[in-house]
């Protein structure tokens, strides 16, 4: 038993390429972030988006290559899959924001659009906080269950951005497919947003399993 437990076998390898998703991850959000705030240069954001998701991918494989051949991990494997799977989703949910913005021609986003990215852009920083101090987890558990806690509040505040952004958007605009359009990219914010928390309660039940 005392082999699975996180900090007598710790992989430094496994910890810095979970921190390096979680980078990777928050620079997708900051190119959305500079989307939503200068909607210029769109083919250009969006090339850089999709190089960054390349180098997320490649950081996804490593790590699947490493749990699948790794005897001994720091964790349970089951979570360390998860982690892996859900950053990954989380890139590919930032990428698709941009692209259904591109490809439907939505035009500038508005107030409520900036207020939702600001909030999950907030919430992919203190991911990646969280998951750098997973490496310490003896000395930084409480620091990294308030991150976790920061992130739900994060959500339950991006769920209300989405709901009042729906009927604003039903109430306030008269052409269907100006609500189709606006429609999927709330919900795409909507589920990176849930993305994240996910990553938040797996890290939360990692801090329960092995402090």
């Amino acid at each position: 038993m005392e082999q699975l437990r996180l900090f007598g076998t710790k992989d430094e390898q496994l910890f810095m390429l979970f921190s390096e998703s979680a980078r990777v991850v928050v620079r997708g959000g900051d190119i959305l972030q500079n989307v939503v705030n200068d909607y210029n240069d769109l083919d250009i954001k969006m090339a850089k988006l999709t190089a960054m998701e390349h180098e997320g991918d490649r950081i996804i494989q490593e790590l699947i290559r490493r749990l699948n051949t790794s005897f001994i991990l720091p964790f349970d494997r089951e979570d360390a899959f998860q982690l892996a799977q859900k950053l990954s989703t989380t890139l590919d949910y930032i990428t698709g924001i941009i692209d259904r913005m591109i490809l439907y021609k939505t035009g500038r986003p508005n107030k409520r659009v900036k207020e939702m990215v600001n909030v999950l852009c907030e919430a992919l920083l203190l991911q990646e906080r969280a998951l750098k101090l997973l490496q310490s987890l003896e000395h930084n558990k409480r620091e990294i269950l308030e991150c976790c806690e920061e992130i739900r509040q994060l959500e339950r505040k991006q769920d209300n951005h989405y709901r009042q952004g729906l009927a604003l958007l039903f109430e306030n605009e008269e052409e269907p497919i100006v609500i189709i359009k606006w429609r999927e990219v709330y919900e795409h914010i909507e589920m990176a947003q849930d993305y994240v928390q996910d990553v938040a309660e797996l890290i939360s039940n990692i801090c329960v399993k092995y402090s």
